[in-house]
């Protein structure tokens, strides 16, 4: 384990190299925020017509009520989500992705992995599997979750 004052340098360390990745490269539409783009891939992960409120993005995403309504005002105003009055309760509202936010999520995957594997590329065979064994780690210390090692997404 490090000593405190080294893991503070790794961590700085991490937070500048990490800017290194061409800004926009992974994952966000132009114009769209990272917390936009999240809120829409949760939405689009979710089977066609199944209910989702405001309030479960809120808690999924870790994100206050009043954010989740600025962020979904952002992606309805784009077309990219869709607000219904729910049938049965009138209080509620229900949120779904719109094929609009779903081909969204595709051609800005698409960009994404494009440009991710040029940057693997640049970094060669050995570093690339060598940084994917780290931040394996890392997501595995972050969600207390074993990752399959046959990992299909």
């Amino acid at each position: 384990m490090l000593k405190p004052k080294d893991s503070a340098d790794v961590a700085r360390k991490l937070l500048i190299y990490s800017r290194a990745l061409p800004k926009g490269l992974v994952g966000t539409p132009k114009g769209a925020q990272a917390s936009e783009s999240a809120t829409l891939q949760y939405l689009a992960s979710k089977d066609p017509g199944e209910e989702v409120i405001p309030s479960e993005i809120a808690s999924q995403l870790g994100y206050s009520r009043a954010r989740v309504t600025r962020i979904l005002d952002a992606l309805e105003a784009r077309g990219e989500i869709e607000r219904v009055p729910d049938k049965q309760d009138r209080r509620r509202v229900l949120v779904f992705a719109t094929e609009k936010g779903r081909k969204t999520l595709r051609e800005t995957d698409a960009k994404s992995t494009a440009g991710l594997m040029n940057f693997i590329d640049s970094l060669g065979e050995d570093d690339s599997k060598e940084l994917l064994r780290i931040l394996r780690k890392g997501y595995e210390n972050t969600y207390n979750s074993h990752v399959p090692d046959d990992l299909n997404v």
